[in-house]
């Protein structure tokens, strides 16, 4: 049976109201009857009842900033984000989004030095890396303000935790694909977004090591930085196809997926040049259903959004903080025959 205020009160010889102001921590109580409440608290083992604290955070609800970047995992990780906040609003939350290029990494800077001069509860962020994004971050963590960072870490910062996937690992998967489908030996392009971001590094990084460590065969031959920009990715991906009439492979470890596509079909290389991407946004689907991918790395951005908003959401009204500093969201190979599962 749940112990009541009304109870703690009697056994502590106070009226209730000196129970409420002890429970949030307000002034008018003396050390030693605050001291002697809290020992009962405990020792009754009195639990907050969930329906009335929530009222109460509607009064004054919370406000969680969610900072994210303008490429094409925006709109998933918006929805896992939005999914979550359904569940939660009701407890007395309200979230505020906004959105930097990826190509400007003052742009986010500028966003996140804003936010030093406003009340907010925590902020969740997909952040460029950046000295001025680490400086921010660590301004706000000084202030006790959480700060989750999702999909791309920044971990020389002093966030709380990052949830999303192992990009080493993914980038080290690609390597063995694409070593095991050119039967380790060819010429391989890799395309990333932009070096201002974590993941697409990494990805490029674990690459590369396998490549190094078990397909000696295998030559890359450009690494080509696009900031996802879809011109950019397209004219790319012509001139590299151009330059290497053997070319083999590409590996594309960022968005605009789709110009590359259109790229190696208008020069009639999608049989010849095997391909393998990250992610499975619907134009994805279709170049893997038509075969001009191979394989796709998916990661579920939506979880990764989802699992954001519900850590943070624990950590803003309940004080409960992840045991983990890094959660990581799967790893999982797409191909034509379970690309719609």
């Amino acid at each position: 049976m749940r112990v009541t205020l009304k109870q703690i009160a009697e056994k502590a010889g106070v009226h209730r109201s000196t129970i409420d102001k002890v429970l949030h921590d307000r002034e008018g109580v003396s050390d030693e009857v605050r001291d002697r409440i809290q020992k009962l608290l405990v020792e009754m083992q009195y639990e907050p009842n969930a329906i009335g604290k929530a009222l109460a955070q509607q009064k004054k609800p919370k406000l969680i900033i969610i900072s994210l970047l303008k490429v094409d995992s925006l709109d998933e990780i918006k929805e896992g984000i939005e999914r979550a906040y359904s569940e939660v609003e009701s407890f007395g939350l309200r979230i505020e989004y906004q959105v930097s290029s990826v190509a400007n990494y003052t742009e986010q800077a500028e966003n996140l030095r804003l936010l030093l001069k406003r009340k907010f509860d925590g902020l969740i962020v997909a952040p460029i890396r950046n000295p001025l994004i680490t400086e921010e971050i660590n301004k706000l963590v000084e202030k006790g303000i959480p700060v989750i960072t999702v999909n791309t870490d920044l971990p020389e910062s002093r966030r709380t935790c990052f949830i999303g996937q192992d990009s080493v690992r993914a980038g080290r998967v690609a390597g063995q694909l694409m070593g095991e489908i050119l039967n380790g030996r060819g010429k391989v392009a890799i395309i990333t977004g932009s070096t201002l971001m974590l993941n697409p590094t990494e990805r490029l990084q674990g690459f590369n090591e396998v490549v190094s460590e078990h397909y000696p065969g295998i030559e890359v031959v450009e690494e080509i930085e696009t900031k996802e920009i879809a011109l950019i990715t397209f004219q790319k991906a012509i001139d590299v196809v151009n330059r290497y009439d053997d070319l083999s492979g590409i590996v594309i470890t960022c968005g605009q997926v789709n110009e590359l596509g259109k790229a190696v079909r208008m020069l009639n290389k999608s049989k010849k040049i095997k391909i393998i991407s990250y992610d499975l946004y619907p134009e994805i689907k279709k170049l893997v259903e038509d075969g001009t991918i191979n394989f796709t790395i998916c990661q579920n951005l939506g979880s990764q959004g989802f699992r954001s908003m519900k850590t943070m959401f624990e950590i803003v009204f309940n004080n409960t903080y992840p045991n983990a500093q890094v959660m990581n969201s799967e790893i999982d190979i797409r191909i034509r025959e379970n690309i719609n599962l």
